[in-house]
C-alpha cells in the first residue's frame, strides 16, 4: 500500500484574502450572541439574497463576542467589506430591542483587532 500522502495546501497566492471587521452594538438592553447572529443573517439575505451573501462568504466569530461591552467581529472577504458594513447599518432591532451598530476597526487579521 502507498504511504499516505500529504494534503497540499493553496499558496497564498491563490488563497482568498480575508478582512475580519470589529464592530460595537449600541442597544438599550443586552443582546445575546444568539439573536445578533440571526439578525445578521436575516437582513444580509434580505438585503443580498442567497447568491449574494454566498460570495460575501460573511461568518461572525463566535469566540469573540463580548456580550458584557457588546463588541464582536464578523470575518468577510477583502472585496465585500463596503457591502458588510452596509449591511450591518440596515439593521434596527435585534429582538425587541433598538439597536445601532459603530464599526471600530477593519483589520487583515484578528491579531491587530484586539490591540484596540
Amino acid at each position: 500500500m502507498r504511504q499516505q500522502e500529504k494534503l497540499k495546501i493553496l499558496p497564498p497566492t491563490l488563497r482568498k484574502k480575508e478582512r475580519y471587521i470589529s464592530f460595537k452594538v449600541i442597544s438599550e438592553e443586552p443582546i445575546v450572541y444568539s439573536d445578533l447572529e440571526a439578525g445578521i443573517w436575516q437582513t444580509l439575505l434580505e438585503f443580498y439574497g442567497e447568491l449574494g451573501v454566498s460570495q460575501l462568504n460573511v461568518s461572525v466569530v463566535r469566540n469573540l463576542y463580548d456580550s458584557q461591552n457588546q463588541i464582536g467581529v464578523i470575518r468577510c472577504n477583502n472585496k465585500s467589506v463596503p457591502k458588510v458594513i452596509a449591511g450591518l447599518g440596515l439593521i434596527t432591532r435585534l429582538g425587541e430591542s433598538r439597536v445601532i451598530f459603530k464599526i471600530l476597526k477593519i483589520s487583515g487579521t484578528i491579531k491587530s483587532l484586539s490591540l484596540k
